[in-house]
């Protein structure tokens, strides 16, 4: 199947009022085409649904590991896993993920196998992160990073 074919497919398929999906779908296309004019390819299960919220309706799912670029054998992903972008509260966040799974442990948990760096140990130890959507946001045992208008604070000048 052609590239091109396939995203118009993919697009087609999209869920109802999947703007954002059009939106990445496009960024990928962009990003590909930036080196040397390559053509992206949307393999299956690239754009799912989960229901992620505890809120009854399913969020969209992207996993960018189901991308190809035909110039760029990595352009989205490496050893430490491949970029997976969640479409929640109307809002898009990124992950850095091996892989991702949905637990129900009364209520959704999104679950994300990540590199073993972020764990502490190395790329070959098993690591994972769950997350739960609270309040409008992802919640985990992370710490979470500080915004962006503190990240200053404190800096020597």
């Amino acid at each position: 199947m052609k590239p091109v074919l396939a995203l118009c497919l993919m697009l087609a398929a999209a869920p109802a009022g999947a703007g954002p999906v059009d939106d990445i779908l496009a960024e990928a296309e962009k990003d590909c085409a930036s080196f040397e004019n390559g053509l992206l390819t949307v393999g299956p299960g690239a754009v799912t649904e989960a229901e992620l919220t505890g809120e009854g309706r399913p969020e969209t799912v992207v996993d960018w590991s189901a991308f190809q670029c035909s110039t760029m054998a990595s352009a989205w992903g490496g050893t430490g896993g491949s970029l997976l972008t969640v479409v929640a509260g109307g809002v898009r966040h990124d992950f850095l993920t091996l892989g991702w799974t949905v637990a129900d442990l009364g209520g959704p948990v999104l679950v994300l196998a990540l590199h073993g760096s972020e764990c502490g140990g190395s790329g070959v130890d098993r690591c994972a992160e769950a997350l739960v959507w609270s309040g409008g946001r992802f919640l985990s045992v992370r710490s979470p990073a500080p915004p962006e208008e503190d990240a200053g604070e404190g800096a020597a000048p």
